[in-house]
């Protein structure tokens, strides 16, 4: 288990082209780096739930997103972790006043009761920036058909929902 306590560096970054993209978060903390990679919808379901604890810390109160801040430009190509996530837990501990995100690694037969893989706290300032960044990753993709909600290919998109009779194009 890599437990790396208080973060310094809490990022989501998004890499490639639209509908060739991966996705990973970038963690830092005084002495080492970890790469967590995942799926577009396992950012997107992090950021709301990171979204989700901060507005009930605040008393209900949902801040708007934020333009997300630049990643920080000296993360290494190899980090000290590098693994693909599984699953993902969220915590708060009020004592530290800290969100902790649990990631458990990929595996062929998951088990509800195993420890998780990684550990790291990051303050409530450093999540909310988080969430405007994977919010921002996520969405710089493909934009989606408005009748079936699948994506929208550079060559097009013949919609299943029209019987192939709506057909949409991206603009450049």
């Amino acid at each position: 288990m890599h437990d790396f306590e208080k973060v310094d560096t809490f990022e989501a970054e998004a890499i490639g082209q639209p509908g060739q993209r991966t996705f990973r978060l970038r963690i830092r903390n005084q002495t080492d780096t970890a790469s967590i990679w995942l799926e577009k919808e396992q950012l997107a379901a992090l950021s709301l739930a990171i979204r989700q604890i901060l507005a009930q810390l605040s008393g209900g109160e949902v801040t708007e997103p934020r333009p997300p801040p630049a990643l920080s430009p000296d993360f290494p190509s190899q980090p000290s972790v590098d693994f693909k996530v599984g699953r993902l837990g969220l915590g708060y501990d009020d004592s530290e006043a800290t969100l902790i995100l649990f990631a458990y690694e990929m595996e062929e037969e998951e088990k509800e009761d195993s420890p998780p893989f990684f550990i790291c706290r990051a303050s409530q300032e450093q999540a909310r920036a988080f969430s405007d960044m994977a919010d921002a990753a996520a969405a710089a993709g493909r934009p989606l058909c408005p009748l079936c909600d699948g994506p929208i290919d550079p060559e097009g998109h013949v919609c299943p929902r029209s019987n192939g009779h709506a057909r949409w194009e991206v603009s450049p």
